[in-house]
């Protein structure tokens, strides 16, 4: 069970799952988020990429959900529980993802419930944000501490600020990559009245936001450019969204 796009449906769907895969625990990244106290007593099953079939097998679960690149080991986990395997590629939005996950499970009545709140939640940002909606343009980077990225509408962090009514700037908006490496030289380009940087460095100072290579940048003049966990903004079910929606509250309007 993939962290970010089933765990995190299958949970804010009333389900825990008696195991579930890993994101990327070498580098400390169990369950993008999800806080630790939702996941607690969920038996880790090894990574998404390298599941472990013998902790699987001794779960004795009686469904397996997994994602496409999975297919591989489908043969194996199929003798051990009806198993589906979802493409996220195939949705268009984490509503749907979500819709397709709670038709799996018998619980299309609960993501109804749970897309109403977060409709809820997302017109109560367009009434704080107001007129600025219409005015006020943004941009999300990605920073590695190596390299600087930019992100297509796959970015499930793309179909909040669209549902929002969030203006993203242009060139964002129009990429067709998944993500784009950015030179130095480029990042001008990528200026706003407001950047999201996604901190996926070790710098948890930030201190690269005071570099000449930031200061330079518009949203920095108005000291409008704000790092964000990337363990929430790379997150893809509702329990990371809305997360994604409190930053927004939080930065665009100074509160929930």
């Amino acid at each position: 069970m993939h962290d970010s796009t089933i765990l995190d449906p299958v949970l804010s769907l009333g389900i825990k799952p008696v195991g579930a895969a890993t994101y990327m625990p070498e580098i400390g990244i169990l369950f993008r988020g999800i806080p630790d106290e939702v996941v607690e007593g969920i038996e880790q099953i090894g990574t998404a990429f390298e599941p472990s079939i013998e902790k699987i097998l001794a779960l004795k679960p009686d469904l397996i959900i997994g994602r496409k690149y999975q297919e591989n080991i489908y043969p194996l986990l199929s003798k051990i529980a009806p198993t589906v395997l979802i493409d996220w590629e195939e949705f268009l939005s984490f509503q749907e993802n979500l819709l397709y996950i709670a038709d799996v499970i018998d619980r299309l009545e609960k993501a109804g419930q749970v897309l109403e709140q977060y409709q809820e939640k997302v017109e109560r940002l367009q009434q704080r944000l107001g007129p600025t909606l219409q005015t006020v343009d943004v941009a999300v980077i990605g920073f590695t501490g190596q390299t600087i990225k930019s992100f297509s509408y796959d970015a499930a962090f793309n179909h909040v600020l669209d549902d929002v009514g969030i203006k993203r700037i242009p060139i964002q908006q129009s990429q067709k990559k998944r993500f784009l490496e950015l030179s130095l030289e480029s990042l001008s380009q990528y200026d706003a009245d407001v950047i999201f940087v996604i901190n996926e460095s070790d710098d948890t100072s930030n201190s690269f936001l005071k570099t000449p290579l930031w200061s330079q940048l518009r949203a920095a003049k108005n000291q409008r450019i704000y790092a964000v966990d990337d363990e929430i903004w790379f997150s893809a079910g509702p329990i990371g969204i809305n997360q994604i929606l409190d930053d927004l509250f939080q930065y665009l309007v100074g509160n929930g």
